[in-house]
């Protein structure tokens, strides 16, 4: 049997927003200020972190046969895959120079991308992630917590052949950093403009 990602999306989304309404309505009643720009960016960083839940963590294959899990899959060693994918450019794939580099930046570009969101949308929401450091922390506990997590599916034996990765944790990171660098980037931006202050009315911080 297979269970899709999508289906924790739906699911993920309806629990959110049947809460969320339970909180606003709440809020309401007691007359409390409510900042909508705010609450929209929320529902962007839940539906943003079930949409890598799905892709990082789904399809799980239950009763499927597959590859057993073995602990060569597992690589705790910093930046040893990504130099290894290099070294392999004009070797592997009969020699396909472009396909190893496009398989490479791929790789290592769509770890960067998967966390620069968090980065960007932490500090926008809460104050405290205005600090570098409180920003990466919490990339760095969603990172390991994806990694961890898959390491207990390959255990389960729940999916199919896959790799528990050091430089997957390194390049989430990096992203995340990127993320809060954009967000900084944008501050900056704004002020320059005399909009910064408008933008801390909106999201309410």
């Amino acid at each position: 049997m297979k269970v899709d990602g999508d289906l924790v999306i739906v699911f993920g989304v309806l629990c959110y927003l049947f809460l969320r309404v339970i909180i606003l309505v709440l809020k309401m009643k007691n007359q409390k200020t409510l900042v909508w720009f705010k609450e929209l960016l929320g529902f962007l960083l839940v539906l943003y972190l079930l949409m890598v839940i799905s892709v990082t963590l789904f399809p799980l294959y239950i009763n499927v046969p597959h590859e057993e899990f073995s602990y060569r899959m597992v690589n705790y060693i910093p930046l040893i895959s990504i130099l290894k994918d290099i070294s392999q450019v004009g070797i592997a794939y009969s020699g396909d120079t472009l396909f190893m580099i496009e398989l490479i930046v791929r790789n290592v570009g769509g770890n960067i991308l998967m966390l620069m969101p968090l980065g960007f949308l932490l500090p926008l929401l809460s104050g405290k992630f205005k600090r570098l450091k409180h920003t990466i922390i919490i990339g760095l506990f969603v990172t390991l917590g994806i990694e961890s997590l898959q390491f207990v599916e390959c255990l389960l034996e729940v999916v199919m052949a896959r790799t528990i990765d050091i430089d997957d944790v390194i390049c989430n990171v990096f992203g995340t950093i990127i993320g809060f660098l954009i967000y900084k980037l944008l501050i900056l931006f704004l002020g320059k403009t005399n909009n910064a202050s408008k933008l801390s009315r909106y999201i309410g911080i």
